[in-house]
């Protein structure tokens, strides 16, 4: 009994953290890509991510040839319906729409063609991902493509790469010629594996991440968000030059 009180009266209240306000890479658009479905899991999940301290949600839904054709004009659309949607039930959030890019011919395509098809973010950054198990023979000239053209090209999750994760040289060749780095929140758990969390903390740990994102689809990636703001390691990300307050509109 008395080492129930005592451990009672000694634990460790945790405490909150006061991080990001803006969320850069999300799947919130209902119907369009793999992660909400309907308007009503759309807000379900925005009135989350506000409980979280975030004001601000630019959300990224896929875009990948064959896989998902989402183009601009229905990105835009869709995000005006969730802005009407989230006004309509009293929800005060600032919603943006950019895009999550598969390196792909059809991206290439784009950016070597037809730049207006492109839909980035806060002017020039552009959000884009390869394949998790295999190099994309694509990425070098990506990158050299889009600096060239002004952007500002962001790798998403690049913990999650399994071709990547014996070969460190590699990741600090990606980031030092400028492709910035945004970290997801719950790979800070062990949520996708423990290598991708031992990747996660190094590149933490060497300061080589831009932004952190919860490359949140649902209601069902709250939980472990909410954990994941209680990791140490969210601490240190948050004590480097992150970019995504700097996003704020």
């Amino acid at each position: 009994m008395i080492k129930i009180f005592s451990d009672l009266f000694n634990k460790k209240e945790e405490v909150f953290v006061p991080g990001l306000k803006v969320d850069m890479h999300s799947h919130l658009l209902p119907g369009i890509d793999d992660g909400v479905e309907d308007l009503e899991q759309s807000l379900e999940t925005i009135k989350a991510l506000i409980a979280l301290g975030y004001e601000t949600l630019i959300t990224t839904p896929h875009v990948m040839g064959g896989v998902y054709n989402n183009d601009a004009a229905l990105l835009l659309k869709k995000r005006d319906e969730v802005r009407a949607y989230a006004a309509g039930k009293g929800i005060k959030i600032n919603l943006e729409a950019s895009a999550e890019y598969f390196l792909d011919e059809v991206f290439m395509d784009m950016l070597k063609n037809d730049k207006s098809k492109l839909l980035p973010f806060s002017g020039n950054h552009i959000l884009i991902e390869t394949s998790f198990m295999y190099p994309s023979p694509y990425l070098d000239e990506a990158i050299f493509l889009l600096q060239a053209s002004g952007f500002k090209p962001i790798l998403a999750h690049p913990e999650r790469y399994i071709y990547l994760h014996e070969d460190w040289d590699r990741y600090c060749e990606l980031h030092d010629k400028g492709l910035l780095f945004q970290l997801n929140l719950s790979s800070l758990t062990g949520y996708y594996s423990p290598m991708v969390r031992k990747i996660a903390r190094k590149l933490i740990d060497a300061g080589r991440v831009n932004f952190v994102g919860t490359d949140c689809h649902g209601a069902r990636h709250i939980p472990v968000l909410q954990k994941a703001i209680k990791d140490e390691y969210y601490k240190k990300a948050i004590a480097l030059p992150l970019l995504n307050n700097s996003l704020l509109s």
